[in-house]
């Protein structure tokens, strides 16, 4: 058994002996599983230049908060077929997913995403796939679920037919299922566009360092509902924005970071109001919290405290978000997740 990283996916792969096939009458079975971490929301989303003058094109650019507890989960099996049809280039013979919970939805975004997968490696050989899973993702909560599952099946179908994928093939697969993609393919703190699913700019080695409280608060957010329609003026103060915010992450000034994400977050009012809003202001106001994050594109709300903030404050602050949530009928209560390697957060439970 070899177990590997790769490109923010544990990839393991597994050989079953040939002795099953004398046992059970099967063909001979490999399987390959991938594990893709998510992110909780934004630190900070809003226009980033494509180039260096005044009059560059701009799209939206996000710097995201990792995480490393919350994960989509495949494992792709693979049988040779000899029963089935010819297969050319179209699609491989047959792809079952078996019953794990996820919705009719997920279900598409698997099938499309072994498929793509199959298409992109050329394989011509008839085969079936068996698909098992699952993932502990809040969906619509701004933490890329689909971008997650979508990952995860792109790499264990590729790790089944033995092949490391290098992280541009993942994304252009990625973009073959799906228009918009999350950075979960990124370690180090980058501004990365959906759109385009490529950093535009590597900020730093190291990620801020904050104790941070999040929960999910509200309905469940559609990504494509959420129009982001800046003015013309607020082009030049994002330009400077994401400038300060390179020069924050790379002299470790997380408080700085905690401001700029704080103006990121009020300002993504307008277009996602968060439901426990005034919560996160009461984080500043009352308990000395440095800033605080939303899921721009989600229900996340997170309060960035500095990294030495004493228990007594945390666990004072947990208690009045426990005992303050808008949704009365069902308490929402901080969640407890970890980070990746390259971010140093402590997220609290």
């Amino acid at each position: 058994m070899a177990v590997r990283q790769a490109y923010g996916a544990t990839v393991q792969r597994t050989f079953v002996l040939p002795a099953l096939e004398a046992a059970t009458g099967q063909s001979e079975v490999t399987r390959a599983t991938a594990r893709v971490r998510t992110h909780k929301g934004e630190y900070l989303q809003g226009p980033v230049p494509l180039g260096p003058g005044p009059d560059s094109d701009y799209t939206i650019g996000v710097f995201s908060l990792l995480d490393d507890l919350n994960s989509a989960y495949v494992d792709v099996r693979l049988r040779d077929d000899p029963s089935a049809p010819p297969v050319g280039t179209s699609s491989p013979a047959s792809i079952t997913v078996q019953p794990n919970g996820w919705n009719d939805g997920e279900v598409l975004l698997v099938r499309a995403a072994v498929t793509e997968t199959w298409r992109f490696l050329k394989q011509s050989v008839s085969c079936s796939y068996e698909v098992f899973g699952y993932h502990d993702i809040k969906v619509g909560a701004g933490s890329g679920s689909s971008s997650a599952l979508v990952q995860a099946a792109i790499l264990a179908t590729a790790a089944e037919h033995g092949v490391r994928l290098v992280e541009s093939e993942i994304l252009e697969i990625h973009g073959k299922v799906e228009s918009g993609a999350d950075p979960l393919t990124q370690k180090l703190p980058v501004i990365v566009t959906t759109r385009r699913r490529e950093p535009v700019v590597f900020l730093g080695e190291e990620m801020p360092d904050f104790r941070a409280v999040t929960w999910s608060a509200g309905p469940a957010v559609r990504t494509s509902e959420v129009n982001f329609d800046y003015k013309d003026e607020e082009f030049l103060m994002w330009r400077v924005r994401w400038a300060s915010l390179g020069r924050a992450v790379r002299t470790g000034d997380a408080p700085r970071v905690a401001r700029l994400a704080m103006k990121s977050a009020s300002e993504n009012q307008r277009f996602n109001p968060n439901a426990d809003f005034g919560l996160l202001e009461t984080a500043v106001e009352r308990f000395g919290a440095l800033g605080f994050a939303v899921a721009h594109t989600g229900t996340y709300h997170t309060a960035l405290f500095a990294a030495d903030t004493g228990n007594d404050v945390i666990e004072g602050y947990k208690h009045f978000v426990r005992s303050s949530t808008s949704d009365t009928s069902a308490p929402v209560k901080p969640e407890n997740f970890s980070t990746r390697a390259a971010a140093r957060t402590r997220y609290e439970t």
